[in-house]
């Protein structure tokens, strides 16, 4: 069974795992019962560069969607994380404070940023992007940024 998609642009493969969800802003969501695991996609991580500092919100913090999710810190620039669902934070990865360079090297896996519990778990599912749709939002924000 294939685990990703995958699309090549110059020496980069950017992937998309099957089977998350995503937001247009770049995050991906491992959904299981009223949890939601939240990390940076594949596209973001290596667009933005090294990280160099992640500063997650606290657990415990109800959450809306758009709301600040945390801080990353690249070699290159700092973005704000929003969040792409509604509910509590729960728990924050505690390993990212000594190695926040788990982000890039396993984006989809140790590299998993918060997770928060769900409000709603089937409203927040239909409102964001299976992996093929994101597949095409990346295609695009990476032929765009090529220009």
């Amino acid at each position: 069974m294939i685990e990703y998609l995958e699309t090549t642009f110059d020496k980069f493969i950017f992937k998309v795992k099957i089977g998350n969800y995503y937001s247009e802003n770049d995050l991906w969501m491992n959904i299981e019962k009223r949890v939601a695991t939240v990390g940076v996609t594949d596209y973001l991580q290596k667009s933005s560069g090294d990280v160099a500092f992640l500063e997650p919100s606290a657990p415990g913090c109800d959450i809306k969607e758009g709301d600040k999710l945390g801080e990353l810190e690249t070699m290159k620039v700092t973005i704000e994380l929003q969040s792409p669902v509604n509910g509590r934070i729960v728990e924050t990865n505690r390993e990212l404070e000594a190695h926040p360079e788990l982000i890039n090297s396993d984006p989809f896996g140790a590299g998993w940023i918060c997770r928060i519990e769900l409000a709603d778990p089937e409203g927040e599912k239909s409102r964001l992007l299976q992996a093929e749709a994101y597949m095409e939002l990346m295609k695009g924000k990476i032929e765009r940024e090529a220009v």
